[in-house]
């Protein structure tokens, strides 16, 4: 830490040990606190864009928000919001907007402190207990005291160090989604942000221009049939926060991504989410495009062409001119074979019966290839059999398997359910990825007796009740030839 930064530290403390219990803070003063509990490593990071702790965080984006004066008392809504994005956890902030608080006033905060609520009171250790408020008011325009803030730095610190977030829901009767999320991010982030739904190659041009006169570089990108811009790395998030605004105004989806490295690996970020289908409700089956597996689109495409409830990408692809593409080995469909299988790699084949045979297919298989499943796909390598780890490598290269990577994976628990994997990855904000191993240390943890790993990078998704689950690494959803559906029955 830098002579400038210990000694803002320092002034921080002598204010809250001086200060009596009931004093209002300033934003200032508890940005600085964050910046002290939360232990960031910034070693190597140049020192004049950071002459304090509060513009650190602020121009770092660990705190995204766009904040007022920093005279001003802040509040406890400003220090919910601050505290949940300085750990890295605004997406899983995102997914909880619409999940009970168990405050009585919840209706006076907006979605996402909502989902700041749920995140900071499900988490393990907890930042804040419903049972510390009374009347179970959170209150969120009441200014912050010395004590208040005291104690939530604390658990802040704490959670630094060592959290988890686990939290279960049931969107419909015969789906439960499980979402974990643990470590946080100790690295300084840098930022690239992507903005598409641009419709004309000329109106693209036209807003790399006006970006270029105020010094930002960005170049333009074919996004999904539109067009799209995407920024060079961006050590200030302020140039964020503005063309965030920029992007809103002219209707563009926008969304922003961070380049880091963490330096303490103990405590990566990692997050995954679980999909656990009640076999009595719902089929599973592969589904595409109207148009089949050799249009490549979005998840989100494939899951409104195809009437099921959730979705994750499936097997393996290749990509071809026009925007066309090939699934790569065993797909076959209710009995139609689209493709054969190949590679000596693993396959998941089951049939209307409920009959499911995970094994590692041979090249050499002819078009009757295991006769009695109506469905097989391919994709590799088989990570559990029959409750074991089963160690199956099936020629793939050494990065596939040994590196971090979002991740995607189909299995069978031990009560007979099927479950949906998705593990983000290339994210140092919010999840690092997982190899194999990890994936199938995972798996194996949550009950599976049989796993298949699919497709993964930026294909890895996952739709629940037409939301997107997951964040793909790409910044945007990247086209697929085809996925797995779970059909209502």
């Amino acid at each position: 830490m830098s002579k400038i930064l210990k000694q803002v530290a320092t002034i921080f403390i002598i204010i809250v040990i001086s200060s009596g219990n009931s004093q209002a803070l300033t934003r200032y003063e508890f940005l600085t606190g964050i910046f002290t509990s939360r232990g960031i490593d910034w070693s190597g990071s140049p020192e004049e864009p950071y002459n304090d702790a509060a513009g650190f965080l602020l121009r770092t984006g660990y705190v995204s928000d766009t904040v007022g004066k920093l005279d001003a008392d802040v509040t406890r809504r400003e220090a919910l919001r601050w505290c949940i994005e300085s750990l890295g956890l605004t997406f899983e902030a995102g997914l909880f907007t619409d999940y009970p608080t168990g405050f009585s006033d919840e209706s006076t905060l907006s979605a996402f402190e909502r989902g700041c609520l749920v995140v900071a009171t499900h988490m393990n250790p907890p930042i804040i207990s419903v049972s510390d408020f009374k009347g179970k008011r959170f209150s969120g325009n009441t200014k912050l005291t010395v004590q208040s803030a005291r104690n939530i730095l604390q658990k802040l610190s704490t959670a630094s160090r060592n959290f988890t977030l686990d939290v279960i829901r049931n969107p419909v009767k015969g789906l439960q989604v499980y979402i974990h999320r643990e470590g946080v991010p100790t690295g300084i982030p840098t930022w690239r942000f992507f903005a598409e739904g641009i419709k004309t190659r000329a109106a693209a041009e036209y807003f790399k221009s006006s970006l270029g006169e105020e010094g930002i570089e960005v170049s333009i990108a074919s996004v999904n049939g539109l067009y799209g811009i995407k920024s060079q790395k961006l050590e200030d998030y302020h140039y964020v926060r503005r063309l965030e605004a920029i992007a809103n105004a002219r209707g563009l989806n926008f969304r922003a991504l961070p380049s880091m490295s963490n330096p303490n690996t103990n405590i990566l970020p990692r997050f995954w989410v679980m999909l656990v289908i009640d076999p009595s409700y719902f089929r599973i089956s592969p589904i595409a495009s109207y148009n089949g597996p050799t249009e490549l689109r979005t998840l989100s495409s494939i899951y409104g062409d195809n009437k099921v409830q959730a979705a994750i990408n499936a097997g393996f692809f290749g990509i071809l001119k026009g925007g066309k593409g090939f699934p790569i080995g065993a797909l076959r469909v209710d009995g139609r074979n689209f493709t054969l299988p190949n590679d000596m790699r693993g396959c998941m084949a089951w049939n209307d019966d409920d009959e499911v045979m995970f094994s590692v297919a041979s090249p050499t298989e002819e078009a009757n290839y295991w006769p009695e499943m109506n469905n097989v796909i391919q994709a590799g390598p088989i990570m559990i059999d029959d409750g074991a780890i089963a160690g199956y490598e099936e020629n793939f290269s050494n990065g596939l398997i040994s590196a971090r990577h979002p991740r995607s994976a189909v299995g069978l628990n031990a009560q007979g359910s099927w479950v949906f994997m998705a593990v983000d990855g290339r994210n140092g904000m919010h999840s690092s990825g997982a190899t194999i191993s990890e994936l199938t240390e995972i798996m194996m943890g949550q009950g599976m007796m049989y796993a298949l790993n699919l497709d993964g990078g930026g294909s890895t998704e996952i739709m629940i009740d037409g939301k997107i689950y997951n964040i793909p690494s790409d910044g945007f959803e990247r086209r697929i030839s085809y996925a797995l559906g779970a059909v209502p029955r």
